[in-house]
C-alpha cells in the first residue's frame, strides 16, 4: 500500500515539478502571479514566483511523507492497512489535486487564459468526482486516527464507525452524482457553493448521527466516574 502511494506521489511530484519549472522559466523575475481564485474562477490573490511555483510541490512532498508514515505511528495502524482502498484513493486525490493546482497556476501565469467560467466549472466537476470516489470507498474504512470520519463517538464504538461510514458512502455518492449533473447544466459558481454547503451540512449530519449510534451501542467505550478519578 505504501509503495503504491509513494509511486503515485512520485509521478504527481514529477508532473508538478515540470509545471513549476516551465512556469519559472517563462515568467519574468519579480512577476506577480495568480495563486488563488474566487468561486467564479477569477484571480483574487497574487504571489511571488517562489510561492506560485514552489509551495505546492513542497506541500505535495509533505503530505506524501505524512501518508507514508501514518500506518507506522497510528495506534491502530493495522486498521489503516485494512482500509487500503479508501487510504489509497484519499492519497491519490490529495496529490493529484496539488499537481493539478500547480498546472492551473502555471497555465494562468504563462497566459493560458483558463480563468473565469471554464476554471470554475472544472473545479465543480473535480469536487463532484472526489465525492463520487469517496462514496465508493469510504464504507471500507476501519477505525483509525488518520483517515475517515473521526469523531469521539466513531473512535469509541466500532458500531458507530461502521454505520457512520456506510451512511457517508450513500450521502457522498448522492452529492457527487447531483454535483456532476449540476456542474454540466447550472452556473459554475452556484454549483461550487452548493457542493460546499452540501459537504458541510453532510459533515454535521454525520457527526450527529455518529453520536446517536454510539449512544445506543451497548458495547461503546465510556469513562465511568470511578475511572475519571
Amino acid at each position: 500500500m505504501i509503495r503504491l502511494g509513494l509511486l503515485i506521489s512520485l509521478i504527481a511530484f514529477i508532473i508538478a515539478a515540470a509545471f513549476s519549472a516551465y512556469g519559472w522559466i517563462h515568467t519574468e523575475p519579480g512577476a506577480q502571479i495568480p495563486v488563488h481564485f474566487s468561486l467564479s474562477g477569477e484571480a483574487n490573490r497574487y504571489g511571488s514566483k517562489a510561492e506560485a511555483f514552489l509551495f505546492l510541490p513542497a506541500l505535495l512532498i509533505g503530505i506524501s511523507f505524512l501518508m507514508s508514515l501514518a500506518p507506522s505511528i497510528d495506534p491502530r495502524g493495522g486498521n489503516i492497512r485494512r482500509s487500503r482502498p479508501m487510504y489509497i484513493v484519499g492519497w491519490i486525490i490529495g496529490v493529484v489535486a496539488l499537481a493539478g493546482g500547480q498546472g492551473l497556476i502555471t497555465w494562468t501565469a504563462v497566459g493560458g487564459g483558463i480563468e473565469g467560467e471554464a476554471m470554475a466549472r472544472s473545479v465543480g466537476v473535480f469536487i463532484a468526482i472526489i465525492m463520487l470516489l469517496l462514496g465508493l470507498v469510504v464504507a471500507k474504512a476501519r477505525p483509525n486516527f488518520f483517515a475517515g470520519i473521526r469523531t469521539p463517538w466513531t473512535l469509541s464504538s466500532d458500531l458507530a464507525w461502521d454505520k457512520t461510514h456506510r451512511m457517508a458512502s450513500r450521502i457522498y455518492l448522492l452529492i457527487g452524482a447531483a454535483g456532476l449533473a449540476s456542474a454540466l447544466l447550472l452556473p459554475p459558481e452556484m454549483v461550487t457553493i452548493g457542493l460546499l454547503v452540501a459537504l458541510l451540512a453532510s459533515t454535521l449530519g454525520l457527526v450527529i448521527y455518529s453520536w446517536f449510534v454510539w449512544k445506543n451501542d451497548p458495547a461503546r467505550e465510556t469513562l465511568s466516574p470511578d475511572e475519571a478519578d
